[in-house]
């Protein structure tokens, strides 16, 4: 799944995948739901199609659910026993259908507005010396409870952007965690 940036020129889509972009039937309860945010695991088999139900019977909707069935449910075994492929799951990311997709650039210069805004100075970037990425501790570092606070529409992007393993970090704010996986300026 990929997409136009508003000129027109392809960016990496996410690792989540959008309403738009599947029909999927299932109706599973949300992991992770914060801000009118949900994550549901989508198990279809890459090998067969077979649709299987989310090997999860614990809590759901919470931040320590999401970190709890990342830890424990690494792949999917798939539920035809002629296949019984085993695969990552994917994650459907839904919100509000009023809200826009960003590309990469877009969102950041939007964050580096909003975070400038809302602390009241301005944010000095934390890049990698060896890779070049850019880091969200001048981020936390100017709002610390930045997630209480920021648009709806952006926490979406962000989250869009954002590895299924980096989630639990930037919402908790710890450091030294890349930028949407690792972006360069």
């Amino acid at each position: 799944m990929s997409g136009l940036d508003s000129i027109g020129t392809m960016e990496p889509s996410s690792d989540y995948l959008i309403q738009e972009s599947i029909s999927y039937p299932s109706k599973e309860a949300p992991i992770l739901s914060l801000k009118g945010v949900t994550l549901t695991p989508v198990c279809i088999c890459p090998e067969c199609g077979i649709i299987s139900k989310t090997p999860w019977y614990k809590s759901r909707g919470r931040l320590r659910d999401w970190a709890a069935f990342l830890e424990e449910v690494r792949y999917i075994t798939c539920s035809n026993e002629s296949c019984q492929t085993k695969y990552p799951p994917k994650y459907l990311l839904d919100f509000s259908k009023g809200i826009s997709i960003l590309n990469k650039s877009n969102l950041l210069n939007s964050l580096k507005s909003w975070f400038e805004e809302f602390a009241g100075r301005e944010i000095i970037w934390v890049e990698d010396e060896e890779s070049g990425f850019l880091y969200w501790d001048s981020f936390f570092q100017s709002v610390p409870n930045w997630a209480d606070h920021i648009p709806a529409h952006l926490f979406a992007n962000i989250l869009r952007y954002t590895p299924p393993k980096d989630l639990e970090g930037i919402l908790l704010g710890r450091k030294g965690i890349p930028l949407f996986g690792g972006f360069k300026l």
